[in-house]
């Protein structure tokens, strides 16, 4: 059994570590967060200052609120993505404006942005941990005078051109999510480059207080539920346990239900709480091996799949390929032969939709047809998995399997 969005980066020292930080105390210490924006400070050279939030929402909403820009501005993204993105857009009265993207890679076509923008900022998704193409993008932003901010949700770790994902552009994201490059549950920062920019976004982080203990509590929870539900997941107790640990709130959901009609929660935006500063410090130190564990897999998925149904995208030798997605006629179909094997690929993968999750993506000011290229990949679209529980004897049954499928 595999399984995508189950806290896949957990193992068992990451549950000890929860449940320490559970029974000592210690939420009012600050240490975990000193020595995690001093690592991080390492991978990102050109960072003036970095803040830690309790979600890559948070970070994004207060990045583009530090850019001060007047109401109803709009702001460049790509479609295939996270609601979280145009959502912090919208959250900041601003209006999102979609880019397509191309089907190599499932990052922003730069060919398709108007050559007069009357944009003020770009967000630049680096999807499934593959580099955007960076060159003409930042060459575009600076002819153009707009704000460059890098989403590097998906790509801790990768470079473009040797040069670190997350340095380039005047702020960057990132999120420490459950199933992101390193999780602390819930957890982001937002990377500072641009020097103006660090008064603002200073005076707004100094304005936040941190979550209630009972939220914090939530999280610590998760990566024991989570354990333990993936151990007992093939007798049915595991996925009994996840729905009554989300039914009475003893963990939370990784999406509010409010972001799916693009409302903001109470939550966000608020600073990181040291418990989880301590939970992401401790996976930070496990970003080389996980990154190097992801690129092999992909790396053997891009070698060996040979199915002619199946199309692989172009593959990067400087991503670190969170997911490696390949487009296919009717996945679904795949999902359910592979399940018939005893494989289980993640019911909702990324992405089912131009926006997700969301049940009314016109809010976001997304409508059909903006995006077709988008749209067709969503249609298309199958993640394979290359997260650290995934080992490589697993990628290999995997990949026997898919290459012997025909509808």
């Amino acid at each position: 059994m595999i399984h995508l969005s189950l806290s896949p980066n957990t193992e068992k020292d990451d549950v000890i570590l929860s449940l320490q930080k559970l029974f000592s105390g210690g939420f009012s210490n600050s240490r975990c967060q000193l020595q995690l924006r001093q690592k991080l400070s390492s991978l990102f050279p050109a960072a003036k200052e970095i803040f830690l939030l309790n979600s890559g929402r948070s970070a994004l909403m207060i990045g583009l609120q530090a850019l001060e820009l007047p109401p109803g501005s709009r702001v460049f993204l790509q479609a295939f993505t996270c609601s979280a993105v145009p959502n912090s857009i919208v959250w900041n009265k601003l209006t999102p404006e979609y880019v397509d993207i191309k089907k190599e890679d499932y990052n922003l076509n730069p060919d398709l942005l108007p050559k007069k923008p009357l944009a003020k900022a770009l967000i630049l998704q680096h999807t499934f941990g593959q580099a955007a193409d960076l060159k003409p993008l930042l060459n575009y932003c600076r002819k153009n005078e707009l704000y460059l901010i890098e989403d590097c949700a998906h790509s801790l770790g990768a470079s473009y051109q040797g040069k670190p994902l997350g340095t380039s552009g005047d702020l960057a994201v990132l999120s420490f999510g459950r199933d992101k490059v390193i999780s602390s549950v819930f957890g982001g920062a937002l990377i500072v480059n641009n020097p103006k920019l660090l008064k603002p976004i200073k005076k707004i982080f100094q304005s936040l207080s941190y979550p209630s203990i009972f939220w914090t509590i939530q999280q610590l929870l998760h990566p024991s539920i989570t354990y333990l539900a993936r151990l007992s997941y093939s007798f049915y107790l595991g996925k009994i346990l996840l729905l009554l640990s989300q039914k009475t709130g003893i963990v939370s959901k990784a999406i509010y239900p409010e972001e799916c009609y693009h409302r903001v929660p109470t939550i966000f935006p608020h600073r990181l709480p040291e418990p989880l500063a301590c939970l992401a410090k401790h996976q930070l130190a496990k970003l080389k091996r996980f990154n190097q564990h992801r690129h092999q897999l992909a790396a053997y998925y891009h070698r060996f799949l040979d199915n002619p149904l199946i199309n692989k995208p172009v593959f990067n030798p400087e991503g670190i390929y969170l997911r490696y997605t390949v487009l296919l006629d009717r996945p679904e179909d795949l999902k359910l032969y592979l399940r018939k094997h005893g494989l289980v690929i993640e019911k909702n993968h990324w992405y089912t939709k131009p926006i997700t999750p969301s049940l009314n993506s016109s809010l976001a000011s997304y409508r059909t047809g903006i995006c077709p290229v988008a749209e067709e990949v969503c249609k298309q679209c199958l993640n394979l998995p290359t997260h650290p529980l995934m080992t490589l004897n697993d990628a290999q049954k995997l990949v026997k399997i898919i290459n012997r499928w025909r509808p």
